[in-house]
């Protein structure tokens, strides 16, 4: 039995390689490094046979072409001491390579960069950069640098090399944090030989060479990088970019060196407004009186003892078949604009049948989730359903023992309040 260890025993941030037990062993056979490959892009999930089939043999697969690949995976469990099959796990419709968290170096990189970036964005640059600087320890050439360039491995190459870069624009970032101005120069022009159309590192390196007091060569740096951008894209550098290079005109080199820091975690998109009322009727006649008075309730922004923000609940009541929802629905849609952050509904088909209460609050529940629970406190609710007795029952978690009045229609043209 293969316990995990939690170690690293499978690597493709380079060549692909296995741990054996004994050291680093690469594996000889390309169609088996492909099978391999396959397995751990797609880690945790099951392959099916077909597409380690279109791996290995894109141009048309041999006679017998599963049996090949079982034989594969009869070799690569042998190299990995796994004779019982508990990591590459046969799993219909083929096979499925199980790792513990951090058994792959990929994903351990993923961990110590977002712990990285964790730490940048909590002003603990010095920890930031060690993490970060352990995660790129990791890489040792191209990723799957050995396997054939199928349209999935080179997908998959590409995404670990943009992670990778983006690795190193946050650890030069920790490390002009940390005043280490000068160690980030060369491996920022290294990583801009390779990517010359990344503003970030030529606003890295001018920072950094600005902060070593190298303010002339920083100049100079953002003379090839336009030169370089104009030429390749036909267009002018970025506003960001230009900014920097005039702080460095105006011999501000203290603030060209802080600037354009990495930006925190982007803003929660806004919550999503509710508007759950059913349509009005667009024909609906009579009951002014009652359509005035329940704008005029509702319409209130605080109650006459001088609680702002306090719930107002109206209660309309009546028999059944009356029209009561119809016109508190439409008395809300009347009011919506007073309750600019949305408008719940909530049916408690009380002439029909008794309603399961968890069912009544789920509206409730489901929009207190999205819009939290800062935006929930402010949402109004104006209630329109056929009611039967207890009513306390039905609407006491509405009302709640906070400032406000409840009103009841107790006949026509009737209104009852009690301030509460």
């Amino acid at each position: 039995m293969i316990a995990h260890s939690g170690a690293i025993r499978f690597r493709l941030l380079g060549p692909v390689e296995v741990w054996t037990g004994d050291g680093w062993a690469k594996i000889g056979a390309a169609k088996r490094r492909a099978v391999l490959a396959a397995l751990l892009v797609h880690r945790g999930e099951p392959v099916s046979i077909d597409t380690l089939i279109e791996e290995l043999w894109p141009d048309g697969p041999p006679a017998k072409a599963a049996n090949l690949v079982s034989i594969h995976i009869y070799h690569l469990r042998k190299l990995i001491g796994d004779a019982e099959g508990q990591v590459l796990v046969t799993r219909a419709p083929g096979y499925q390579l199980v790792l513990a968290p951090g058994e792959l170096d990929a994903d351990r990189f993923a961990a110590l960069v977002t712990g990285g970036r964790r730490a940048l964005g909590g002003d603990t640059p010095e920890r930031a950069a060690e993490l970060l600087g352990e995660a790129l320890g990791l890489w040792h050439g191209r990723p799957l640098a050995d396997v054939a360039a199928t349209a999935l491995v080179a997908a998959e190459a590409d995404r670990l090399e943009e992670s990778r870069v983006g690795a190193e624009e946050l650890f030069a970032e920790a490390c002009l944090a940390c005043g280490r101005y000068a160690e980030v120069v060369p491996r920022l022009r290294r990583l801009l030989a390779d990517h010359p159309l990344r503003e970030k590192l030529w606003a890295l390196l001018m920072r950094a060479l600005c902060g070593a007091g190298r303010q002339a060569e920083a100049l100079e740096v953002y003379d090839q990088a336009r030169k370089t951008i104009s030429e390749e894209l036909g267009v002018d550098p970025g506003a960001e970019l230009r900014q920097l290079y005039q702080q460095i005109l105006d011999a501000d080199g203290e603030q060209a060196v802080v600037s354009l820091a990495i930006p925190g975690p982007p803003p929660a998109p806004p919550a999503p407004t509710p508007a759950q009322l059913p349509a009005d009727i667009s024909d609906f006649t009579g009951r002014s009186g009652q359509v005035d008075q329940l704008r005029e309730l509702l319409a209130e922004v605080a109650v006459a003892d001088g609680s702002p923000g306090a719930v107002r609940v109206v209660l309309v009541v009546g028999p059944g078949g009356q029209g009561k929802t119809t016109l508190a629905v439409h008395a809300a849609h009347l009011l919506r604009e007073e309750f600019p952050d949305g408008q719940l509904y909530a049916s408690l088909l009380g002439a029909t049948q008794s309603a399961d209460p968890a069912e009544v609050d789920r509206p409730r529940r489901r929009t207190r989730h999205r819009a939290g629970p800062a935006a929930a406190a402010r949402q109004r609710l104006l209630r329109g359903a056929d009611h039967r007795p207890p009513l306390a029952a039905r609407t006491g978690r509405w009302r709640g023992p906070r400032p406000g009045c409840a009103v009841r229609r107790r006949g026509p043209g009737t209104v009852h309040q009690d301030r509460r």
